[in-house]
């Protein structure tokens, strides 16, 4: 552990670390706002996205069918497969528009930049207040007495702390951001109201968790059109400004406006 007089300058250089982190975080977030804004204004002029990738008149369904009868050929012979049930299913389910594509592109890289930005925070608030994260841990682990002597009580917190943080990774973003709520106090946009889309809620949070899934594992893209993805963007770049928002308001960390315009600060020129 630090000494008293050793304790100043590594608080000092946490702080400065936690800045310049929060600084670059939030370059990302305002440059990945701006690019997914602008990627679904592409759609708009372009009516060839509007139209199916797939569909029942299309050339190939001849061909997905013979394909279907190859697969199953070494089947009994008294088997009774409905292909053109099968066939009907595969093209529904392949039924989105290019819009449809980018909507979910949308979707997914927003989530991935608010979940790096929580993810983030997180970290950054166990390095600078790591005792108000200790009643996160179980208190139930058993610990080898040898360990205890060799690394101390307070190395085998960090130790613990360090095993959360990992955990902390493999949840779901709206699982992370609670966690980070518990111990930094939310701070809100100004100039958004509880009634406006953009303010920040867990509830909202959730069902960003749930449209990312359903995208991702259930391949259900035709869902996702422009305005429900322009909207889930806007919200969830808000709720990554929301994160780094609070976490500099509870620290005091200033802004690196090098590193916020140019996306390095001097000490990496």
């Amino acid at each position: 552990m630090a000494t008293p007089e050793q304790r100043p300058s590594i608080d000092l250089s946490r702080l400065t670390l936690a800045s310049r982190t929060c600084s670059e975080l939030l370059r990302r977030v305002m440059l990945s706002r701006a690019m997914l804004a602008a990627a679904l204004e592409l759609p708009k002029p372009a009516d060839a996205l509007n139209q199916p990738l797939f569909g029942e008149q299309l050339p190939g369904r001849a061909s997905l069918r013979t394909s279907l009868e190859e697969l199953v050929s070494g089947e009994p012979e008294n088997a009774t497969i409905d292909f053109d049930s099968m066939v009907r299913l595969l093209i529904e389910r392949a039924s989105a528009t290019g819009e449809n594509i980018i909507a979910a592109a949308v979707v997914l890289c927003s989530h991935s930049t608010a979940g790096d930005v929580f993810t983030s925070v997180c970290e950054q608030a166990m390095d600078l207040d790591p005792a108000k994260w200790i009643p996160e841990l179980s208190m139930d682990r058993k610990v080898p007495l040898a360990l205890l002597r060799e690394q101390g009580a307070a190395g085998i917190f960090a130790m613990e702390l360090d095993r959360f943080r990992h955990q902390l990774r493999a949840k779901s973003l709206s699982a992370r951001a609670e966690v980070f709520f518990r111990h930094v106090k939310i701070r809100q946009h100004p100039l958004f109201k509880p009634t406006d889309a953009q303010y920040f809620r867990m509830s909202r949070l959730s069902e960003a968790d749930d449209l990312r899934n359903r995208i991702l594992h259930q391949g259900n893209l035709a869902a996702v059109d422009l305005e429900q993805s322009r909207a889930n963007m806007l919200f969830l770049h808000e709720a990554a400004s929301t994160a780094l928002r609070s976490l500099a308001g509870a620290y005091r960390l200033p802004l690196d406006w090098i590193v916020l315009a140019h996306g390095h600060s001097e000490d990496n020129t």
